[in-house]
Parts: structure tokens; C-alpha cells; sequence
């Protein structure tokens, strides 16, 4: 049994060890430890127990329709008012072009316009659908759902039956920031509390909705409110079961002058492991590469996290607030990411359906090394190969938390075959575009 100095976390070892649950107490000492490592290994010890060496991603896009915001948060660079040299919106016909690409799932979130009806933002639903008909739709936060009951002067119940209509699927866990009133009343006073976005989740969840959940850390919260947080998170997942997905986000200082620097990557890992310790009903924990930066992201998947989020297209939130990963990222190098952390990549939707496993490669190598394939190299080519392309696996119709179960043996068994040993009668997903070579200077 695994052993630790400090003796507050080995309290938590031994209540694991003894299949009970964690509490207040628990959360603050894994918070508080200064053994990173040896919290890293019992939230390791979790995650393979739930999803064994496999990591998921998926094809997506990201779509902000507008930054144009009723709503002042303190935190936020993203909002803009009307008349501000930075604020935009997309036409219909921007997002049809920007989805069009062949995508698993498209998220769907941005600002409260003070201008548009609320049959504008049904219609950026109904234009995805028209685009991109087999792409699952992930959208609006629960602040934009109260905004619009409120703007329409419907219940949620109304707001979920017309954007179901118009092709939402699910729905991300965005603006829950910190379950807080003390921080709703420094950061974001004008947005709803806590009790209304769990109140609108367990609404989702009553219509059978799945969604995720967030937490904005790095800020001024201290560890007992993060604790408090996934704390009432977990109580709500006890009672409905509609959570899919738990994303730590880290906070981007951007120009706002709340903190003088984000959070440093002990930090970040500290907070997804805990996370996954204390969610012990959550089925996933999100790495979201697009805060945490790549580097940290991958470490992550050692950690306790067992989901990247996606190819994204472009991001423009976080970004917003200087955040210095890339806007978008290839297939090719999500799955490079993966490998590095010794997982194994698979292809999810946005309901973590499994579509699609990368067959190994067949030889050794350093993954961080190897850039595509061009030319004669058989290392390179196969490589580039065993990186962009994926077997379909969708008819299989495995869930992520299936995989470790006999309903996941004959898709674990694909996702161990070498790329050169698949039978011939598998089918191939379409490939992705390998990352470009890179040529050393003369």
C-alpha cells in the first residue's frame, strides 16, 4: 500500500485503501500537501482504475458568436460593450463556414448580447445543424441559459425544449467560476450564483441532458471554497447522474490585475488530482490543454485526468486573456500528447461515445522527437501514420467508462494491435493531416 510522509494525506490513503468517501477534511489536506507526487499517484491509481491507459479527445470546434455582454465580470477580457473597438459578432453565414469541416461535436458559448432576441441564438443552432448535420451540438452555459428565460420570460424548461429542437445535445459547464458568494461579490456580482447554475444543471439533467462542470481556480478563492465547490458538484452528480466531465480551468490574468501570474503547473496538477480524488462520481476529468498549456495538459494524464477536450479550431476566450497555448490544435499533436504521457490515445463525441483508437506504431521511439513522415524513412512514415490515423470503432458502441469492462475488450484489443497488423477488413476513420517535418538550417 502505497505510503506517504505526510500525515494528513495518508488519512486519505487509508480512507481510499478502505473504500471510504472523502470529505471536507480530505479535500483540504490533498489541497495543502506538499507531497505533490505521491497525490499524483493515488489520483493515477483512480483514473486507471476507471479508464485504464487510455486518454479521449475529440474533432471540435469552438464557436463564440459574439463577445457583445450584458455582464461586467471583473475577471473576464473576453466581453466587449457595443461600440468597443474589439467587439464582434459572427454573421450566420461565418458559423456555417466555420463548422463545415468534418467535426465530432461543436461548442457552442459566448456573450450576452444586449441586442440579439433570443431566436438569434436558436438560430446559430439551427445553422450548425443545416452545416454540419452528424456534429453534436454543446452549447450555452447555464448564465446564458437564465439570460434567456429572462429574456424571454419563459421558464428553463422552455429555453432547454427550443434549443433541443434546434439541435442541442448537451451542455457545457461554463460560468460556474467558484461556488462563492464572497468571490460572485469581488469577481462577478452581476451573474447568477451558484444555487441557479446548479438549479438549471439539475434541470438539464431531469430532461436528460448530459453536461459538464468547471471551476475557475488561480484567482482569490483559497482552498477551502474550491473544496466547498466540488464538494455541492458531487452532491448534485449523487443525486442526478448527469454529469459527464469535471474541467479545472485555470485562470488567465490577461489585463484584469487580480493576480500578477497564473497558477504554476504544481498548482494545476494539485488541483486535477484532488479533483479526481474527491469526484469519485464523476466519470471524467478534463485536462483543458487550452489553459493549462500543452506541457502541463500531457503531465496531467499522469495526474489523474483522463481527457484532453479537443482540436478546439480556435479559441478566443482564453485568449482574450493572453492565454499562451495555441488557439487550435491537430489531431496529429493531441495524440503526440498523449503518447508522451505513455496513454493511449482514443477518439471520443461529445457524449464519450468512443469512435475511433490509434493502432501502436510497432517500434519504440521518442514521441516528442518525431515530427511527420516525408520521404523514404520507414520510422518517420510509419509514425505519421500510426498519429493521423485512427480505426472506426463507433459500431462498437462503447462508452470511455466501458473501456476497461468486457464490453471495451474488442476495442482495447484494436487500440494494442500495430499499425501494420490490423486485419484488413477494419475500417479507417479519414485521415488527419501530419504535423509539417521539420527541417534543421544548412
Amino acid at each position: 500500500m502505497q505510503v506517504s510522509a505526510d500525515p494528513r494525506l495518508q488519512r486519505v490513503i487509508d480512507k481510499l485503501a478502505a473504500g471510504e468517501r472523502l470529505d471536507e477534511a480530505d479535500g483540504l489536506a490533498m489541497f495543502e500537501t506538499h507531497d505533490v507526487v505521491g497525490l499524483g499517484r493515488l489520483a493515477n491509481a483512480e483514473k486507471e482504475r476507471r479508464t485504464g491507459p487510455f486518454v479521449a479527445f475529440v474533432l471540435n470546434r469552438q464557436i463564440n458568436p459574439t463577445n457583445v455582454c450584458v455582464l461586467s465580470c471583473r475577471f473576464c477580457d473576453f466581453a466587449a460593450k457595443v461600440g468597443d473597438d474589439h467587439a464582434y459578432e459572427l454573421s450566420l453565414q461565418q458559423i456555417r463556414e466555420r463548422v463545415s469541416e468534418p467535426i465530432r461535436e461543436v461548442h457552442v458559448v459566448g456573450g450576452m448580447h444586449t441586442d440579439w432576441p433570443f431566436e438569434r441564438y436558436v438560430e446559430v443552432l439551427d445553422v450548425i445543424r443545416d452545416a454540419n448535420p452528424t456534429a453534436q451540438i454543446k452549447a450555452y452555459t447555464a448564465v446564458e441559459i437564465d439570460f434567456f428565460a429572462h429574456l424571454e420570460k419563459i421558464s428553463v424548461d422552455e429555453v432547454f425544449e427550443r434549443l433541443e429542437a434546434a439541435g442541442m445535445q448537451a451542455m457545457p459547464g461554463g460560468g460556474a467560476e467558484v461556488f462563492s458568494e464572497r468571490i460572485r461579490g469581488i469577481m462577478y456580482k452581476e451573474k447568477i450564483g451558484h444555487e441557479r447554475w446548479l438549479e438549471i444543471h439539475e434541470i438539464a439533467h431531469r430532461r436528460g441532458l448530459r453536461t459538464n462542470a468547471t471551476l475557475l481556480y488561480g484567482h482569490v478563492e483559497t482552498y477551502e471554497e474550491r473544496v466547498r465547490h466540488l464538494l455541492m458538484l458531487r452532491d448534485l452528480q449523487d443525486k442526478t447522474g448527469g454529469f459527464l466531465s469535471f474541467i479545472p480551468l485555470a485562470f488567465q490574468p490577461g489585463y484584469t490585475n487580480i493576480v500578477s501570474r497564473q497558477a504554476s503547473a504544481i498548482e494545476d496538477l494539485r488541483t486535477i488530482a484532488a479533483s479526481r480524488l474527491m469526484l469519485d462520481n464523476f466519470p471524467h476529468i478534463k485536462a483543458y490543454w487550452v489553459m493549462l498549456g500543452a506541457e502541463t495538459a500531457s503531465m496531467a494524464l499522469q495526474w489523474g485526468a483522463d481527457d484532453l477536450d479537443g482540436t478546439i479550431g480556435e479559441e478566443l476566450i482564453a485568449h482574450a486573456a493572453l492565454a499562451s497555448s495555441p488557439a487550435g490544435m491537430t489531431t496529429h499533436k493531441l495524440v503526440k500528447l498523449i503518447r508522451e504521457a505513455g496513454r493511449l490515445p482514443v477518439q471520443r463525441d461529445a457524449l464519450y461515445n468512443v469512435v475511433g483508437v490509434y493502432p501502436a506504431p510497432g517500434y519504440e521511439t521518442h514521441w516528442s522527437q518525431r515530427q511527420g513522415g516525408e520521404g523514404t524513412d520507414p520510422v518517420a512514415t510509419r509514425g505519421e501514420m500510426a498519429d493521423a490515423r485512427a480505426l472506426d470503432v463507433e459500431h462498437h458502441g462503447v462508452h470511455t467508462w466501458d473501456l476497461v469492462g468486457d464490453d471495451g475488450r474488442e476495442v482495447r484489443k484494436l487500440a494494442a494491435t500495430p499499425i501494420d497488423q490490423v486485419p484488413e477488413e477494419e475500417r479507417w476513420l479519414p485521415s488527419t493531416a501530419a504535423e509539417p517535418v521539420v527541417r534543421e538550417l544548412a
